[in-house]
């Protein structure tokens, strides 16, 4: 496992808590962008068994409801900090790193149980936290463990994916499938991220995550090309790929259709019309069987629809969660 160095629990932390100089480049960068959005926000970790180290964000209301924000499989935590002024005020929230990304360690998914492993740090970190049913708000591969955490736990009071949840169809697009070949995936990745880190982070984001990044601010990009520093991130990240399925098909973990529409919760599903991963069509079908759901389109909006200028996505989020 990398990145498992000793950080202290006890206390929100500081770029100077961390031992390795790109952990402290990532922590003034996500300090940045907190600071662009004019968040009080705290920087944490909590120790788990499964994963070792998780990072997380939190801030918000410390009566409020708690609220967990699930990140997508290519986009740290810090990515959410854009929604947090819509929630802190009335919820506390919780913004968590998955292994393999921002501040948590980075152990390997190979020859892992994924649907296990994909939620039993998150089980350590909500039991840490002393929390039983938050709400939960899941985009992209954090929308698969969403479902996870309510079908196999019940640890989920109110239920979001925004953006094209992970879950509902094994047919990926075809980046994320030759992503996932051994030895192809770690080609891909070093033409992907030739060249300027500031700029390819851009290029990535127009390409998967937005179709206008203008309200994108600079200190985000500067974040996440501090991210492909970190240490032991690109070995694990590749690992994820590879456990996550094939050329042909992804893991069957990716298709729980008929688990999925048995789900009792609140649920509300936000598709952007231009969502690169799949149409609003993939997901219409499922929240008709299911008995609690509701689903909103937005006409223009890309995967993670909170970063496109408008705030539509943004107010589904905050009425959803009221």
């Amino acid at each position: 496992m990398s990145g498992g160095t000793t950080v202290p629990e006890d206390r929100a932390l500081s770029s100077d808590d961390w031992p390795h100089p790109a952990e402290r480049r990532y922590a003034d960068a996500q300090a940045r962008l907190a600071d662009h959005y004019d968040l009080a926000v705290e920087s944490r970790v909590t120790e788990t068994d499964a994963a070792g180290r998780v990072h997380y964000l939190t801030g918000g209301n410390p009566d409020g409801d708690p609220v967990l924000l699930l990140h997508g499989v290519g986009t740290p935590a810090a990515t959410w900090l854009p929604l947090f002024p819509a929630l802190t005020n009335e919820y506390r929230v919780y913004a968590p790193d998955r292994p393999g990304l921002g501040l948590s360690a980075a152990p390997s998914y190979r020859d892992r149980d994924l649907r296990s492993f994909l939620v039993t740090y998150l089980l350590e970190l909500l039991d840490d936290l002393g929390i039983d049913r938050p709400h939960m708000v899941g985009n992209s591969h954090g929308g698969l463990q969403s479902f996870l955490l309510a079908i196999d736990h019940d640890r989920v009071d109110r239920l979001q994916l925004v953006g094209a949840p992970g879950g509902v169809s094994r047919d990926l697009p075809l980046l994320f499938r030759l992503l996932t070949v051994r030895g192809l995936n770690r080609v891909l990745l070093w033409l992907l991220n030739r060249g300027d880190p500031v700029e390819n982070a851009r290029q990535s984001m127009q390409r998967v995550n937005v179709v206008d990044a203008s309200a994108i601010p600079e200190a985000l990009y500067e974040l996440l090309a501090a991210g492909q520093a970190l240490p032991g991130r690109p070995e694990s990240q590749r690992s994820l790929a590879t456990a996550q399925g094939s050329y042909g098909r992804a893991h069957p973990l990716f298709d729980i259709r008929n688990e999925i529409v048995r789900i009792d919760r609140p649920t509300q599903f936000v598709w952007g019309t231009e969502d690169a991963f799949y149409p609003p069509a993939v997901g219409r079908p499922v929240t008709e069987k299911m008995s609690h759901a509701e689903f909103h389109e937005l006409p223009g909006y890309g995967h993670t629809p909170w970063l496109e200028p408008n705030d539509d996505a943004v107010t589904l989020v905050r009425e959803f969660l009221a």
